[in-house]
């Protein structure tokens, strides 16, 4: 887990400034770290499993444009649209959450700008960390959708890139509606992420378009998407189920419960598109518990 971990960092660290980790213990960050988190004025602040550390570097407004400059690869006003939405991805499938001054009209938010914080968060490749769902779902012959479910950055879009890795391996065709680039962190096409043998990847298209151009051109057994978070990108799933592909997705809860809440999560549930859904949670040392439950209405 730690080789591929350090890959991601050394990956990131080429794109970002290098004062940013001076008088850091970079074999530690290596292994342990899952965010940096950059705030204006503050020093950085590096967040490992189990705690967080301070860096000797302090985000200056100087510091704050060369990073954005870095992880856009000196294209910052190619991602202006990705950069009101709060949030962009950077080579690697690290997402990188931004905060700011908002320009903003007649309501709607126009363009960020004089960005003071930044939160990075490292995408890692973990092979075998979705063992137990492939062994107590699919392994027993079962063909139903799998909806994962947690509280933001406890591991969501890693568990489900082992996941569509290890049944694409296993024999099943699969497709990816990689809307931000996150789960097979593609690079001039190709992914970076290992994600199967037998898996198609649309990259940086909405979900839902994304979705449905897949299940009418690839064929796939299995669509896979993360975070859905609207009824259009629900109903897209469920006619992707009606299509006859397996439906694997992620979705912001703590519980089944809290999930059901959501009017869009309970249509797809409800409609039978999901029939397991696997809850991650955190612990207190930063690893990771995932629970498998039968879903029934």
């Amino acid at each position: 887990m730690a080789n591929a971990e350090t890959n991601a960092l050394v990956g990131l660290r080429k794109l970002l400034p290098k004062e940013l980790f001076y008088n850091t213990d970079m074999d530690m960050l290596g292994a342990e770290c899952e965010e940096i988190r950059i705030r204006a004025g503050r020093n950085v602040r590096f967040v490992l499993r189990g705690g967080e550390i301070a860096g000797s570097a302090v985000a200056t407004p100087k510091l704050c444009r060369d990073v954005l400059e870095g992880l856009s690869e000196h294209s910052a006003p190619a991602i202006e649209n990705e950069l009101k939405e709060g949030f962009f991805t950077a080579r690697g499938g690290c997402r990188v959450g931004v905060c700011g001054q908002m320009y903003t009209k007649n309501g709607l938010c126009e363009r960020l700008w004089q960005i003071s914080g930044f939160n990075i968060r490292i995408a890692r490749q973990i092979k075998g960390c979705a063992d137990k769902i492939i062994r107590e779902i699919y392994s027993c012959g079962n063909a139903g959708g799998l909806l994962v479910l947690s509280i933001p950055g406890t591991g969501k879009t890693t568990l489900l890139r082992d996941t569509v890795r290890q049944l694409s391996d296993g024999g099943l065709s699969a497709a990816v509606a990689d809307e931000r680039g996150e789960i097979a962190a593609c690079y001039m096409g190709a992914p970076t992420l290992d994600v199967g043998e037998r898996t198609d990847i649309m990259d940086m298209c909405p979900k839902a378009e994304g979705i449905r151009k897949l299940v009418r051109s690839m064929s796939p057994r299995l669509i896979v998407t993360d975070e859905i978070g609207t009824r259009e990108e629900a109903d897209a799933l469920l006619d992707a189920k009606n299509c006859g592909a397996i439906a694997i997705a992620s979705a912001h809860a703590s519980s089944v419960e809290d999930a059901l809440r959501r009017e869009h999560i309970r249509a797809l549930i409800e409609g039978g598109c999901f029939t397991h859904a696997a809850i991650i949670t955190r612990r207190a040392d930063g690893a990771r518990d995932i629970a498998i439950e039968k879903l029934t209405l």
